[in-house]
């Protein structure tokens, strides 16, 4: 049993109430549960009456035509905050290649709206591209200054694939050599730091993109 003093009323009664009662939650209504459910899964209030199957199909169709590559990530977080990223950004996928295992928390149910594949290791990337029929773009140092790359070429071309890799040391040299043709982008940094966290130079890279390809649909529409 549980003890409860009332001090307002009367401030000497006491009353038991037991664990059952004192921990028991109002039920809720089928609607409730609904909207608790979707909310659950971190999405537009707009959509928050919908199942998780049918915004999963909404999220598919709106996607834009955006890969991530993760390159063997360090720090625990860094891969979940990044399919967040790429999930609140509207890629549709992601790929994790080396780390497999990391700490799931902040992706907030975004999982759920981006499809996330998970690879041991490419020892040919180049070949691994051509097959998925996807367009590299290196996110790396000394690479084309990104507010001033256009990107607007590749987006007409097909699907674009932003690949980032660890925070302590970048992309491998074997897969810049192997990919040296492909185009290269870089955010300018002004200050003492030498790297931004990964997640972010992701949120960075695909926000300047998104940019563009809204620019591009707006002349397009014009033209039309």
């Amino acid at each position: 049993m549980s003890e409860i003093w009332r001090t307002r009323d009367k401030p000497q009664e006491k009353i038991e109430v037991s664990e059952s009662q004192f921990f028991q939650r109002p039920r809720m209504t089928t609607l409730q549960e609904s909207r608790l459910n979707c909310i659950k899964y971190n999405v537009h209030s707009v959509f928050q009456d919908k199942p998780k199957e049918e915004l999963t199909g909404i999220a598919r169709r709106l996607a834009l035509p955006v890969h991530l590559m993760l390159l063997n990530l360090d720090g625990n977080m860094n891969i979940a905050m990044s399919i967040r990223t790429a999930a609140v950004m509207g890629c549709s996928d992601v790929w994790v290649v080396g780390r497999r295992r990391y700490d799931a928390r902040p992706e907030v149910g975004s999982k759920n709206y981006i499809r996330v594949h998970k690879v041991p290791e490419l020892d040919h990337p180049r070949t691994f591209f051509e097959k998925k029929d996807l367009q590299p773009v290196l996110v790396e140092q000394g690479g084309a200054s990104l507010e001033e790359f256009n990107f607007k070429p590749l987006q007409r071309k097909g699907t674009v694939c932003f690949i980032v890799g660890s925070e302590s040391h970048g992309i491998p040299k074997e897969w810049l050599l192997m990919l040296d043709d492909c185009p290269r982008v870089s955010i300018s940094q002004y200050g003492m730091v030498r790297s931004l966290n990964v997640s972010i130079a992701s949120s960075i890279v695909i926000y300047e993109f998104m940019k563009q390809w809204r620019a591009d649909r707006k002349d397009f529409l014009t033209i039309v």
